[in-house]
């Protein structure tokens, strides 16, 4: 396993770029009144989205909400500006700005996906050689991976998955399952539109180690995802 730890990003930052606004990730907003916002009327769906919401705040203590920019980076950057927070820069402000300026420079953003996108890659083929030769155990994630006809080896997971990443589409699950194994957190999703279900509450990888930080995503529909806060 690569383990890409998220202190290597710090080398991208110039220590001498002035912050911009940050688009791409929004300042963090009352959980309940964005639901109130976003969830006017009495149709199915509002209500269920509303006692989802409601849910997360009394339940999960998740009181607030980063909103992030609707395009299929969407999975990608809700993670990776997480991951970023949590890096092994001990200054919390230091933290915050280094976030903030690889969030506001849309080229470094961009870079920065491109980047994962080929670590994805290669720690693909690297689990695919080692399958081919028995050589040792691997997560099942990538048994998981190569059992889909269209990436049931590294060029087609590239040529009709990887590629499209950020262009025609986002993260499936599959690939949450892979970026949570790369990045060595556990990504934790609360899937709205599936409240009280076991599908609820879902985590990428599966298999985790007990040391991994922990990243929280939240979703209406499994396509754009935004970040939950939890306040205790």
């Amino acid at each position: 396993m690569l383990g890409l730890k998220s202190s290597d990003w710090s080398l991208l930052v110039p220590q001498d770029v002035q912050l911009t606004k940050n688009l791409s990730v929004l300042a963090e907003v009352d959980l309940l009144g964005y639901c109130a916002r976003e969830w006017k009327g009495e149709t199915k769906q509002a209500k269920q989205m509303k006692a989802a919401y409601k849910e997360l705040f009394w339940r999960y203590h998740i009181k607030y909400i980063r909103q992030v920019r609707r395009d299929n980076y969407c999975a990608l950057r809700a993670v990776l500006f997480q991951w970023t927070e949590i890096s092994g820069v001990k200054d919390h402000d230091e933290r915050g700005n280094m976030c903030n300026i690889l969030f506001s420079d849309e080229s470094k953003e961009y870079k920065l996906y491109e980047a994962i996108k080929f670590i994805m890659l290669y720690q693909v083929v690297e689990a695919y050689e080692q399958m081919k030769n028995e050589q040792k155990h691997v997560p099942i994630l990538f048994s998981l991976l190569f059992a889909r006809d269209t990436s049931s080896d590294p060029l087609s997971f590239m040529m009709n998955h990887l590629n499209s990443i950020g262009d025609t589409g986002g993260l499936e699950q599959v690939e949450m399952f892979l970026l949570g194994y790369l990045l060595e957190v556990k990504i934790r999703v609360y899937r709205l539109y599936k409240f009280n279900t076991e599908e609820f509450q879902v985590n990428y990888p599966e298999e985790y180690h007990r040391d991994w930080q922990e990243v929280s995503l939240l979703t209406e529909d499994d396509h754009h995802y935004h970040i939950p806060i939890t306040r205790i």
